[in-house]
């Protein structure tokens, strides 16, 4: 009886232990910050075309704007921007359309 329990004993101890899965690293979260610096390029480059004299302005507002935006779906906003090339694209393509006053027409009628 005694050999059964140190066969037992040395088995169990011999026995390689199982290692935990390793953890699977997170996803990184879209990030509206992410894309900052490329709308601001963005309408940087517009407001020094267009509007010369209140170019920082410009750029904070429309900024604003299109961050506003996309804190409602970054992970599809960020996606957007990031293929982007242009105001008109981004502005067409990346967010929601403006009614004849400016407004976010569509978002306001839900």
């Amino acid at each position: 009886m005694t050999k059964i329990w140190i066969v037992l004993a040395l088995a169990a101890c011999g026995a390689p232990s199982k290692q935990p899965p390793a953890p699977i690293p997170p996803q990184p979260v879209a990030s509206c910050d992410s894309v900052r610096g490329k709308v601001e390029q963005l309408y940087r480059a517009e407001a020094e075309a267009k509007e010369p004299r209140r170019v920082d302005d410009a750029v904070a507002d429309n900024t604003h704007m299109v961050l506003v935006d996309c804190a409602k779906d970054p992970a599809r906003e960020v996606e957007c921007i990031d293929h982007v090339a242009t105001v008109g694209e981004l502005e067409h393509r990346c967010l929601a359309p403006l009614d004849p006053e400016g407004r976010e027409g569509e978002a306001l009628a839900r």
